[in-house]
């Protein structure tokens, strides 16, 4: 009776335990942490830029609405298909920029998954749980191409402790962003050199806060030599 006692108060329990530990660690913990199904973000941008259609055009400020828009369309196991769209319009509705594609993202690492989408992207799509103080690469709707993201320091926003990460771009060829001017892409493609922030709560990965600037500018195609600016700009997110 004693040894079926103790393995009724202390050895059955032990093995629930395990038992429960297990189903939190294998079942319950990725269907928490895994991006939902549904997944779906709009985000808006203050902006300040100014803009001409050709090399030798006249500059032309311009107040801008911004905004970035992400939204599942499909899943294949644990891929969600994300259609992520980025558009700059000036405020009579012309076009300034926009961005347009089919992201494959790993639901549970927020990786882009090649062989997905309609381009072979590599990085992260978004910042992965338990973001670490290192440098990541990425490749997302705000440029057409990847960037890279280096922890900088550790900050308070509002009381949120969040990790701030500066990011760079170089040369990426936005031609298609472009595509509705004059002479691009017969002429000239458009490049692009940028750089901003991120401040990111690390437990989530979200981003909570974000700026950037840069400028692109028209590329003479046959050549590859920077011809002039086109479109110079600086944004942060809206309160």
């Amino acid at each position: 009776m004693d040894r079926r006692h103790f393995f009724l108060q202390h050895v059955l329990p032990a093995f629930g335990l395990i038992a429960i530990a297990g189903l939190l660690r294998y079942w319950v913990s990725p269907l928490v942490s895994d991006l939902p199904g549904d997944y779906a973000n709009e985000g808006h941008y203050a902006a300040e830029s100014r803009f001409r259609n050709s090399p030798t055009g006249e500059w032309e400020h311009i107040t801008l609405i911004a905004r970035r828009v992400d939204q599942t369309i499909a899943r294949s196991g644990g891929i969600a298909m994300v259609q992520g769209d980025l558009h700059w319009y000036a405020e009579s509705g012309a076009v300034i920029f926009e961005n347009a594609g089919l992201y494959g993202v790993d639901r549970r690492t927020r990786a882009n998954v090649r062989g997905y989408g309609d381009v072979d992207r590599t990085g992260q799509f978004l910042f992965p749980l338990h973001v670490q103080p290192t440098t990541y690469a990425y490749w997302d709707p705000n440029f057409i191409g990847p960037r890279v993201a280096t922890f900088d320091h550790a900050d308070m926003v509002d009381g949120l402790p969040v990790y701030v990460f500066r990011f760079t771009a170089t040369a990426l060829d936005e031609t298609a962003g472009y595509s509705y001017l004059p002479d691009v892409p017969e002429r000239y493609r458009a490049h692009t050199d940028g750089q901003g922030t991120l401040w990111i709560e690390p437990i989530s990965g979200i981003v909570v806060d974000y700026e950037e600037q840069g400028v692109s500018y028209f590329v003479d195609r046959v050549t590859g030599k920077r011809v002039a600016d086109l479109y110079e700009w600086s944004d942060h997110f809206t309160p």
